[in-house]
């Protein structure tokens, strides 16, 4: 069974017509299999891309760059591609991991003179503590947080780790960061308005 985290990339101008789906953006890869416009790309044994080339020809995508949601259709007709090039099929996604959240708890890092350690309120049972630099971190903001194993539009794929020693899981984002159109100059988190937003919301499914 392929992983239920993963990633979808398009941009035809950048690319060509090949559909890149994303596993684990830091593996390099030993092993390549090919059918037809199928490739899998393996490492150890375990998938860590797929490259469906001459997407364009079955289907019309609308993406310059990371595709955060796609409907059953879409993954549809991607798995039927997979299944006929004799692959495994792709499991569904429960969201694009882009959440709407919210800064209940703010400190400043004992070891740093503009980080912060932020206790972040995304829906869930609890909430994620996430290590973050943007000048306008304040509590009770309303921001986009991008939850732990979540693919960026740049490729990075967020994973737990440390910022100077403390522990953080996932990431608070600016516009820039969310390849939103408009913000490509602007910095500081991405500030929601809590009258349109709510947390625990998909931001792309909003």
């Amino acid at each position: 069974m392929l992983k239920k985290t993963y990633a979808m990339f398009y941009n035809h101008s950048h690319v060509g017509d090949v559909l890149l789906i994303v596993f684990d953006e830091a593996a390099r890869p030993n092993e390549v299999i090919k059918n037809g416009d199928v490739v899998f790309l393996k490492k150890d044994g375990e998938v860590v891309g797929i490259n469906i080339f001459n997407i364009g020809s079955v289907m019309k995508i609308k993406a310059n760059g990371l595709i955060p949601i796609f409907s059953d259709e879409i993954l549809n007709v991607i798995n039927s591609i997979l299944k006929n090039a004799g692959f495994e099929e792709l499991p569904k996604k429960d969201s694009s991991g882009f959440k709407v959240a919210k800064i209940v708890e703010i400190d400043e890092h004992p070891d740093s003179e503009h980080l912060h350690i932020c206790d972040v309120d995304v829906g869930e049972e609890k909430t994620l503590q996430i290590v973050c630099g943007a000048a306008n971190a304040r509590k009770d903001l309303l921001c986009v947080c991008v939850t732990p194993l979540t693919f960026m539009p740049n490729g990075k794929q967020i994973v737990p780790g440390k910022l100077l020693g403390i522990e953080s899981n996932g990431m608070l984002c600016s516009g820039r960061e969310l390849g939103l159109e408009g913000y490509e100059n602007k910095r500081g988190l991405l500030e929601l308005d809590p009258s349109e937003y709510k947390v625990g919301e998909d931001f792309f499914l909003k």
